[in-house]
């Protein structure tokens, strides 16, 4: 593929599984980018499905694009994309506690959680895909086998990665099809941590087709050091081999951004003129509106959850049940 001008190649090109990518300094822009076409022989129907994909993503923690090269007759040869000039999490130590592993969980479950609200299964979660930008800031890449989440988004045979491949992706139909959603990258995803916190997959889930679950090895709860255990529960539901039983992406994230912010949540209330503050130092607060009804709300590092409701209390006009 020819380069339009303003793009200078400074890097060898390499090349990896459908496509080649080139490193070029755009240089109007003075910034480094990465250009990828399709190998000879290569359908472009796989470029096009990328460009839809990051075309309709803006996230912190997505690899974003900038541009398209199109030939004489406007048909697309090539992406130009951000360059992530950082590490990928295949050269990222292994965790040694919590804080270690939530600074790398969170991002990508946050990535992943963006693709998903735009209707995009990624289809290729995993260590190799997610890499750090210049300010350190982690993202996902690679969107060669991305797909609109539809409920008859189906491909023929297995498409995937060995080792993140969600056990579903081996169940073929009588005519060869294999069904999917958006839970195989849920199933990748937890892969991916398992595969960061050990060094690399337990040989259980590299067993093809499909992985062997449940496993000690591939369990949350039996690492080195300890997960709060709501968020291994949580990844080890996302290693379910039932997809309906897989946490949604934007609910592990959550969790995880509940943990990140642990004892440092802070509410005030007021009540019959009085201030009260609610926080890691001050946990619960009982209010009561006479000839009203009365509760008292309570804080657990984690979440306010309001208790002994008596009378009639409601919030936004909706009424309060006990917890």
């Amino acid at each position: 593929m020819k380069l339009p001008e303003r793009y200078k190649q400074v890097q060898p090109q390499q090349g990896g599984g459908m496509s080649d990518a080139v490193i070029c300094k755009d240089e109007p822009l003075d910034r480094l980018v990465v250009i990828k076409s399709l190998k000879a022989g290569t359908d472009q129907r796989r470029l096009l499905d990328e460009l839809a994909a990051l075309q309709a993503i803006r996230s912190k923690h997505v690899v974003q694009i900038y541009d398209l090269i199109r030939d004489n007759n406007g048909q697309v040869m090539g992406i130009v994309e951000e360059y992530l000039s950082g590490v990928d999490l295949t050269q990222v130590p292994p965790p040694n506690n919590f804080s270690e592993f939530i600074r790398v969980a969170y991002p990508v479950a946050k990535g992943i959680a963006d693709i998903h609200a735009h209707e995009i299964i990624h289809r290729d979660i995993k260590r190799q895909n997610m890499k750090f930008d210049a300010e350190a800031c982690l993202k996902v890449f690679d969107f060669g086998l991305a797909r609109t989440d539809s409920v008859d988004a189906n491909t023929v045979g297995a498409i995937g990665t060995p080792g993140y491949m969600a056990p579903e992706l081996f169940e073929a139909t009588a005519g060869g099809k294999v069904h999917f959603t958006n839970a195989v990258d849920t199933y990748a995803f937890a892969a991916t941590l398992i595969a960061l916190v050990r060094g690399k997959l337990p040989s259980q889930m590299r067993s093809i087709p499909p992985p062997k679950l449940p496993s000690t090895t591939a369990d949350f709860r039996s690492l080195s050091w300890q997960l709060p255990g709501e968020i291994s529960d949580a990844l080890n539901g996302c290693l379910s081999t039932n997809p309906a039983q897989r946490p949604s992406m934007s609910e592990v994230a959550h969790l995880f951004e509940l943990y990140m912010l642990k004892d440092q949540h802070r509410a005030l209330l007021v009540s019959n003129g009085k201030i009260h503050v609610l926080d890691k130092d001050n946990s619960s607060v009982s209010l009561n509106a006479t000839g009203r009804g009365s509760l008292n709300i309570r804080y657990d590092g984690l979440r306010f959850i309001v208790k002994e409701v008596q009378g009639a209390v409601a919030v936004n006009n909706m009424p309060i049940q006990n917890v």
